[in-house]
């Protein structure tokens, strides 16, 4: 038999060439799949991480802003159960809807805490507080202020240039009338070389001593320094001027009721008796600064910051700080430390958290469970200085992403602190990724005195 010998030269058969494309068609398609998942892995990797870094931007801006509210407020806070009857209202530092009004030009905010420094509102010409933090709970009233319901709004307020000193200088008279042509009167020369131009002061009462102040706060009156005569540094101008045109005018040109730094005494100072006169403190630069979430015209959530202590409008108005910022909420906690006189702020060190406790006893956190409302002033339990401020901000893709299918796959906002759904069905699904950031605040200044 004579065996056949193909010739080489006479190429592939088809039938080798129809196995080699499919081969061949299995392995570019496999290849193709394979980096396309990459590819959609490495998108979806790289907006995560976008957002992440939205996250712990913001974060990081709120709660250096948290941690120093106060500063240079020593003593303008009282503890609840300072207060007397006459001034129980209104006297917390977390306040209920509506919201401060971040978007108001004016600043004439409803339902600010009456605590903090008392200062001079231009707009209505009357007193005005700017309590250090300014917590307010699920903003369900302030649509009409661009604020997304449900998510809360924070202010906290501070001075720059406070020495850890109570008072740096004192008076050298009584200051019972606000008019700019009633100038402040130092008792000690040369003690106003330590002020500047165009910074604030605040005007106190004397300090009554550690565990027995008085039933009222201290005064903490803020005035701008408009002028500092060189050739008398004992005195200081508080004119109600401008520094540039547009400027908020922080002095009032006549009397102001209630702003006196006297408060419920009269003649304090009486140097032939020896009583220890009201005193002034330097506090700098007012930083004054509103955070809250808002919808954009393009339809993502952001977290706003509007800095309220600049001059003009145009200033005030809110910038976005962060992009997909969909929801913030701030609880806090006092440490009551479990003992019956909170007056001498005898604290156990401990923050206990009782939110799977029905009867909530021993918990010492606020705002952190749906429904939960704050105990009544003068009681125990109750917190105007908070020992910790719990931050937590949840951010969102900007855009949504095809690989979540609602419909499969439970994705919607999230339940944080007492911002939560009735129940499960009646949480939107959407195809938006999302990652949740907190941290704990511990604010510097949160001692009453």
């Amino acid at each position: 038999m004579v065996r056949q010998v193909r010739n080489r030269s006479a190429g592939m058969t088809l039938v080798e060439i129809m196995i080699t494309l499919l081969i061949s068609s299995i392995i570019a398609a496999s290849t193709f799949m394979f980096f396309a998942g990459q590819q959609r892995i490495y998108e979806t990797q790289t907006k995560l991480l976008n957002i992440q870094q939205n996250l712990w931007a913001a974060m990081e801006v709120v709660a250096r802003y948290t941690r120093a509210s106060g500063s240079g407020m020593f003593g303008c806070v009282m503890p609840a159960s300072y207060y007397n009857a006459t001034l129980n209202n209104g006297s917390r530092v977390i306040s209920p809807s509506p919201s401060p009004g971040p978007l108001a030009a004016s600043l004439a905010d409803v339902d600010r805490p009456n605590t903090g420094i008392r200062a001079y509102n231009a707009t209505t010409a009357s007193m005005q507080r700017i309590p250090p933090l300014w917590i307010v709970n699920n903003s369900s009233n302030d649509a009409a202020d661009g604020v997304v319901p449900g998510t809360d709004v924070l202010t906290v307020a501070f001075g720059n240039r406070t020495s850890g000193t109570d008072t740096d200088a004192p008076l050298a008279q009584d200051f019972n009338a606000t008019s700019d042509s009633n100038p402040i009167q130092l008792s000690v020369a040369n003690a106003g070389n330590m002020f500047r131009q165009w910074e604030f002061v605040l005007l106190l009462n004397p300090d009554w001593g550690y565990g027995n102040p008085p039933s009222y706060d201290r005064g903490c009156t803020m005035f701008q320094v408009t002028t500092a005569d060189p050739n008398n540094s004992t005195v200081l101008g508080h004119a109600a001027i401008a520094r540039t045109p547009g400027d908020i005018v922080w002095n009032p040109s006549g009397d102001v009721a209630g702003m006196h730094p006297s408060g419920n005494i009269a003649s304090t100072y009486n140097p032939n008796s020896g009583n220890v006169a009201p005193g002034v403190r330097n506090f700098g630069q007012l930083t004054w600064v509103s955070f809250f979430v808002q919808t954009g015209a393009n339809g993502i959530p952001n977290l706003m910051m509007q800095q309220r202590h600049l001059g003009d409008a145009a200033s005030r108005t809110a910038q976005i700080l962060a992009e997909g910022i969909e929801d913030f909420q701030v609880s806090f906690a006092c440490d009551t430390g479990g003992i019956a006189n909170v007056n001498l702020m005898q604290l156990n060190g401990i923050l206990d958290e009782g939110w799977n406790n029905a009867a909530k006893q021993n918990d010492e956190w606020w705002n952190n469970v749906p429904n939960d409302n704050l105990p009544p002033i003068n009681t125990q339990g109750y917190c105007n200085l908070p020992t910790a401020v719990r931050l937590t901000l949840v951010v969102r893709s900007l855009a949504p992403d095809d690989l979540i299918d609602p419909a499969v796959t439970a994705n919607g906002p999230m339940d944080v602190e007492d911002h939560c759904y009735a129940s499960d069905s009646s949480r939107p699904r959407d195809r938006f990724r999302r990652r949740v950031l907190s941290t704990t605040v511990y604010p510097r200044n949160n001692k009453p005195l």
